[in-house]
């Protein structure tokens, strides 16, 4: 895995553009560096820790809204591996016809989400579409607010979730620069993004891939970019070359990995990175996502760049709205 890249934002834009490229082309998944949230990721994984030590009975006031995508998820609420449909919860001992507990899997991860749902709920008649402040991106949104003793987490993770925007607006222009799209497609695609800002505490619980026990099943991304920081323990892993690789956290960078949308937009030639996260520890490990969308009410599919029936090049996917996919993944994958 040295030979994944990393984007260094203070590069020449040429060489930033050829690095993402090169990156979706070949993993689906880069490194960046020089990204400016340096000072903001330890504040919310301070941030993190605090929500996370609160009592079960005061997360539980905040329950997980579908429509919204906010709210607090316990462990065991989600499995993000739908294809894994029982696994082997025990057999009942001193008994010659044992019985077989079969449960549906699920992610060991507990999970609290912030989202600008303010772009959801405004509708999909143009007129109506609120302006993102980049400054503040949970303005005018609809979010759960947890009251951690003597500290603002709020105004924490609303800061770091405004900086990964900006950041995801740069990635942005570098992936439309790279694909040569014009001034309206990229209006059209990424003007105001949807985002999910998503702590995660996965438990001191080691994972057991032959039962399907995972810290978080083996998926794909459902956005654009997703802008992952982690704690430095190991866990995440990447479907490479037919195997399962360890993706090490490097000191001073983000794991930016590409979603289903990338992937649709250019039929399969930039890949969505498969992923997983297989607990090794007893200790707890801490991440933070921010997962990124294209325009909630844009629809998203191959580009006619991408397509050539004549050569036998079809397109792979149907063009649908951010909305519609983003419904249909989180259907999908909660239980």
């Amino acid at each position: 895995m040295e030979e994944v890249p990393i984007l260094d934002l203070h590069a020449d834009l040429g060489v930033q553009v050829e690095t993402v490229d090169r990156a979706l082309r070949t993993f689906g998944f880069f490194y960046v560096k020089n990204h400016g949230l340096e000072m903001d990721i330890e504040s919310q994984f301070e941030a993190s820790h605090k929500f996370f030590n609160l009592p079960d009975i005061e997360k539980n006031t905040m329950p997980f809204d579908s429509q919204l995508d906010i709210g607090y998820v316990g462990p065991h609420g989600q499995n993000l591996d739908p294809s894994l449909v029982v696994q082997n919860e025990g057999t009942t001992e001193g008994d010659d016809n044992e019985e077989v507990v079969l449960t549906p899997p699920s992610d060991t991860k507990e999970q609290f989400m912030q989202t600008n749902n303010c772009l959801i709920t405004a509708g999909p008649d143009p007129r109506n579409t609120p302006t993102i402040d980049p400054e503040n991106v949970f303005a005018s949104s609809q979010n759960y607010k947890p009251q951690v003793p003597g500290y603002d987490y709020s105004t924490v993770t609303g800061r770091y979730a405004s900086k990964a925007y900006r950041l995801n607006q740069r990635l942005n222009n570098l992936l439309f620069d790279a694909l040569q799209l014009d001034k309206e497609e990229r209006q059209s695609l990424a003007e105001q993004a949807f985002i999910v800002l998503k702590q995660m505490k996965y438990a001191g619980e080691v994972s057991d891939p032959s039962r399907g026990k995972f810290g978080a099943g083996a998926h794909t991304d459902w956005g654009s970019f997703t802008i992952l920081a982690t704690d430095q323990t190991p866990g995440l892993q990447i479907y490479h070359d037919d195997e399962w690789i360890p993706i090490i956290p490097k000191i001073g960078c983000l794991i930016i990995n590409s979603g289903d949308q990338i992937a649709h937009l250019t039929n399969d030639i930039y890949k969505s990175a498969l992923h997983r996260v297989v607990t090794t520890s007893n200790q707890p490990r801490y991440s933070t996502a921010v997962f990124t969308y294209f325009n909630v009410y844009t629809k998203v599919g191959p580009l006619s760049k991408f397509i050539n029936e004549e050569m036998g090049i079809y397109p792979r996917y149907p063009h649908r709205t951010t909305l519609e996919y983003f419904h249909y993944k989180l259907h999908e994958s909660f239980l």
